[in-house]
């Protein structure tokens, strides 16, 4: 596509305009010298209502709020300290994960085949979105 339309063009992506940069020099001034322009999301009317009015941190657009929670969230919640701190609760929500589905697999062994099916969405869902 850049051999037709060039080292930068929009590209419509649902009801979204998305910006694609194939040469090195524009992408590093986009990455660098323009940051701040690029550093937004789409606003997502999904996001809006499930995040609170874009709250969750995930979700929120570049700005004062954003910048706080993301200073947060590497002081208290992932730094060296508190990541060592917690280690023993990812430790053991792993091996409840693995135990859970080793349970499953056995239950469901009897039906002559080593293939289980397992329900992902529950599994993803049960983690936290901000």
């Amino acid at each position: 596509m850049a051999d037709k339309y060039g080292p930068i063009f929009t590209v419509k992506m649902g009801v979204h305009q998305a910006l694609v940069v194939s040469d090195w020099d524009i992408a590093k001034e986009c990455l660098t010298t323009n940051d701040k322009v690029f550093a937004n999301r789409p606003k997502i009317i999904a996001m809006e209502l499930l995040g609170y009015n874009y709250s969750m941190f995930g979700f929120s657009p570049y700005g004062p709020y954003w910048r706080q929670a993301r200073k947060i969230a590497r002081l208290e919640l992932l730094s060296n300290h508190r990541l060592e701190k917690l280690k023993h609760v990812r430790e053991y929500e792993m091996r409840t994960s693995v135990k859970e589905l080793y349970d499953v697999w056995s239950k469901n062994k009897s039906s002559g085949s080593n293939k289980v099916l397992v329900d992902m969405k529950r599994w993803f869902g049960d983690a936290p979105l901000t």
